[in-house]
């Protein structure tokens, strides 16, 4: 190189040996774009595997009604699909961009272009708390758990303040019994909230019962009716019970347990009579008629067909 830059100019020798350093340099740089002086961006991506978000919230809090949006960002997710699953019973909630559940309170909320896939849930109610799942179709599986907790609002909880218990009617909502049946019904009480010294038990009051409203104050016409309280001091429960000795047409209708501060509870008996059969016909004489001419007809018909005159 001495030898050459001797017969040259000092700037010619220079740009000779820029050159040589390039040409020795130019393997090393393959696969640079030389606009950003960086390896491509999406060279890097194109061989990665998805991965969460690593600042994604893990515990949401929200009160009854609210609406939520619960977050998930998944990067470099390529072809991969991201699912949000619901964990108590597993059922799939979204796939993608597509909501698959008929519970029109869910909803996908994807970014258009973007990593974010977000669950969005209208209208919270108090069973939608628990543990949800965004999943990514990955193999093995990629999970990432979000867990929900939901508040009683403000509303429910001031409505909760007012009753000191709840009364339960144990049995069906509707009853159906036969006329001169024996029937009896069960009322329960129970605190709720853990009773402090006394509570509604301490004065023991009677539980009462209404006949569509009307309370039976076990008049002579009410005299095949009687009722009986009774006081669970282990369990902290009021147990009211209603016997109907020989239940007719007229004891049909609703009947209410309540006591003082106590959220009531309801019930509805209906008494048909003994011979269901024969309220049937009564009912429906003229299908009773039919059957019978049309049986008659048939017979008529079956004997013309085998004797002709």
């Amino acid at each position: 190189m001495s030898a050459v830059c001797s017969e040259v100019s000092f700037n010619v020798c220079k740009l000779l040996q820029v050159w040589t350093i390039l040409l020795t340099c130019s393997t090393v740089m393959e696969g640079y774009t030389w606009t950003s002086g960086v390896k491509s961006v999406l060279d890097h991506n194109a061989g990665s595997s998805p991965v969460f978000d690593d600042f994604t919230i893990r515990e949401l809090e929200a009160t009854e009604g609210q609406t939520l949006l619960l977050p998930c960002t998944v990067r470099y997710l390529g072809d991969k699909v991201v699912s949000w699953i619901r964990s108590r019973d597993l059922h799939i909630l979204t796939s993608g961009p597509f909501t698959f559940s008929s519970d029109s309170r869910f909803e996908a909320v994807p970014s258009l272009g973007g990593d974010f896939w977000g669950l969005r849930i209208r209208g919270v109610h108090l069973s939608d708390a628990g543990q949800y799942e965004c999943q990514v179709n990955t193999d093995p599986k990629m999970s990432l758990a979000l867990n929900l907790s939901v508040s009683v609002s403000g509303a429910r909880k001031f409505e909760s303040s007012r009753w000191l218990g709840q009364a339960l009617i144990k049995g069906p909502r509707e009853v159906y019994v036969r006329d001169g049946s024996l029937v009896t019904f069960t009322c329960e009480i129970s605190p709720l909230s853990t009773p402090q010294s006394g509570g509604f038990m301490s004065a023991k009051p009677k539980v009462r019962w209404l006949h569509d409203n009307k309370e039976l104050l076990f008049e002579p016409s009410h005299s095949h009716i009687s009722t009986k309280t009774l006081f669970e001091e282990s369990s902290r429960k009021v147990i009211g019970i209603l016997k109907i000795s020989k239940a007719s047409w007229r004891d049909s209708g609703q009947y209410t347990c309540l006591q003082m501060s106590v959220k009531s509870d309801s019930i509805k008996m209906f008494v048909v009579e003994s011979e269901h059969s024969e309220a049937m016909q009564r009912d429906y004489p003229v299908q009773s008629c039919a059957s019978k001419c049309l049986l008659h007809l048939g017979l008529v018909l079956l004997f013309t067909l085998y004797y002709p005159t």
